[in-house]
């Protein structure tokens, strides 16, 4: 189970309404937060090794079977018998590779919405409710990483660790290289999906979601933002400035794009 403070409206203020066992999954539920158990990187971490183990199986069995034996029972030419169990262990192996490569990465965004959550919590005054790993009643696959309820309002987080120097155009990412730009982020913009995310939270709060403002906004916690006017939500520049963009208006116009 994740730590208490993740789930209090404050950082160090106990809270007599979140107790440990029943009353905290009672809390985590009414919140949204999916429990550590139920998140997508373990159900596809789980997927990859059943088929990874399905592939070496199948791998072992055809390597063991004697092709004559294989050819006769399955009608086949020899050589076609050969080449048949040759390829048979190849479809689970590769959706086995996929599954365990998109668990790892699923993972690492899991961490990263940990740490964000931590240090929220540990930074923001008394009233803000943080909300990782939040579950929208969308039906869709993907969580939200962050939600964050206080004074200002709704605010929907995308935390993002790239390194470097980024840049955005036309909701486009990139990371900056010295003689140009470099390659594009993998996956989806991380501003549309900050944007996505916060229709879905507003479709959850509201029975007119067109009239609940929730505001979408991407931090990065390592990278150094460049030219990022032309996306479409602000962008922040470490933690410390999300966390004064939450507690007051921002300070600072270089870290944010508007």
């Amino acid at each position: 189970m994740m730590p208490e403070r993740y789930y209090r409206a404050g950082p160090s203020v106990p809270s007599t309404g979140v107790t440990k066992g029943a009353s905290l999954r009672e809390t985590v539920s009414a919140l949204g937060t999916i429990p550590p158990e139920k998140r997508r990187w373990r159900r596809t971490l789980r997927a990859g090794l059943f088929w990874t183990a399905l592939g070496l199986g199948t791998a072992t069995i055809s390597y063991a079977l004697s092709l004559e034996m294989a050819a006769e029972s399955l009608g086949f030419d020899r050589r076609f018998a050969e080449l048949f169990l040759a390829l048979i262990p190849i479809p689970p192996l590769a959706l086995g590779v996929h599954g365990l490569a998109l668990a790892l990465r699923l993972r690492a965004a899991s961490a990263l919405a940990d740490r964000t959550a931590a240090y929220l919590c540990d930074h923001l005054p008394e009233g803000y409710v943080v909300v990782p790993h939040y579950a929208p009643r969308d039906g869709a696959e993907d969580e939200v990483p962050m939600v964050v309820i206080g004074p200002p309002g709704v605010v929907v987080i995308e935390p993002r660790d790239e390194a470097g120097e980024v840049l955005c155009f036309e909701d486009q990412w990139y990371r900056k290289q010295k003689y140009g730009v470099g390659r594009r982020f993998h996956g989806a913009s991380p501003s549309l999906r900050a944007r996505w995310n916060a229709a879905r939270v507003r479709g959850d709060i509201s029975v007119e979601p067109t009239r609940t403002p929730v505001e979408a906004v991407v931090v990065f916690l390592s990278a150094h933002i460049a030219d990022v006017s032309s996306s479409s939500v602000p962008a922040f520049e470490g933690l410390p400035a999300i966390v004064d963009r939450l507690v007051r208006r921002p300070t600072d116009p270089v870290r944010i794009a508007v």
